[in-house]
């Protein structure tokens, strides 16, 4: 039952950065992200943001980042595995929509190999970058 709930788990991660935007590719990420960078310096602070992608997008990954977090620590309660592909990163207190869209256009204009990566692995390989957690010491205390 609780390894039902795990894979219940990262099926609603995968759905809810499948639907955060219809960008597939970390090509269309970065694109958008560029956009969105661009016509973001034209909003006025005083009304409320127009959508886009590149920040739906980035409100879906950021959410499976939340819940994936929450499953990785359900499962240590638990005493249960979790095992995750994607490296550990540890996030700043504070990451602003802008912020993240300005790191992902960075990564895609120094990793050009990356932009043909799906987008959330793109995203994901940002944050891997920008965010790693530090080096685990395995020296008992």
């Amino acid at each position: 039952m609780r390894r039902f709930a795990i894979a219940c788990a990262a099926l609603l991660l995968f759905a809810a950065t499948s639907h955060a935007a219809d960008l597939k590719t970390g090509r269309e990420l970065v694109a958008a992200c560029s956009d969105y960078i661009s016509a973001d310096q034209t909003q006025d602070n005083n009304v409320a943001r127009t959508p886009h992608p590149c920040r739906n997008f980035l409100l879906g990954f950021f959410q499976s980042l939340v819940s994936r977090e929450r499953a990785r620590t359900d499962a240590m309660v638990k005493g249960l595995p979790f095992t995750s592909k994607e490296a550990c990163v540890r996030m700043p207190d504070f990451l602003s929509y802008r912020d993240m869209a300005t790191r992902l256009v960075n990564f895609g204009k120094l990793n050009p190999l990356a932009l043909d990566l799906p987008a959330a692995t793109f995203a994901q390989k940002t944050l891997e970058r920008d965010f790693p957690c530090p080096p685990q010491s395995n020296t008992p205390r």
